[in-house]
């Protein structure tokens, strides 16, 4: 009885230990899906920006100078920098986030099937040790009323055995 009451501490030690990285990888996958949808938002106003500077600048191009030249640089840099961070957040969507979720998903079946090996484990010892100890103890009532039926048969015979006398 002794041995299953040590594995209580370290079952419930592991269930602790399971909740805790699953609350993590939740927590994980909550940050990487705000960030993609911050960098898709950024990537979004950042594409609206340059769009909304094209518009207004592309009559006014006629003259170029440094300064335009600069400015229409600046305009498609982070039009390209805007490409580069819808990607990026359609790649981590698409590799890192799905793969948590999948890894994720993995963990908690791991944890329900342990739990339900545990528990049919745990069924199982307390069927064997409360059948084993009811024989025991079944078998044992026995052999006192047989052991008090032999004590009472023998004491009879004493009694009724004849006295001799060492004469």
């Amino acid at each position: 009885m002794g041995f299953g009451g040590e594995l209580r501490f370290s079952h419930d030690a592991l269930l602790k230990l399971q909740d805790w990285e699953l609350r993590l990888l939740e927590t994980v996958k909550k940050f990487m899906v705000l960030r993609i949808k911050s960098d898709k938002d950024y990537a979004s106003t950042l594409q609206n920006l340059c769009n909304q500077v094209d518009k207004e600048n592309a009559p006014q191009l006629d003259y170029i100078s440094n300064v335009s030249k600069s400015w229409l640089h600046m305009v498609q840099q982070t039009e390209q920098l805007s490409k580069i961070m819808k990607a990026h957040a359609e790649e981590l969507y698409a590799g890192p986030l799905q793969r948590l979720s999948i890894m994720i998903k993995d963990k908690q079946q791991v944890k329900k099937s342990y739990n339900s090996i545990h528990q049919q484990i745990e069924a199982e010892m307390c069927k064997v040790t409360k059948t084993e100890l009811e024989k025991l103890k079944s078998s044992y009532r026995q052999l006192t009323k047989e052991v008090n039926t032999a004590k009472e048969k023998f004491k009879e015979a004493v009694t009724k055995a004849p006295t001799y006398s060492a004469e």
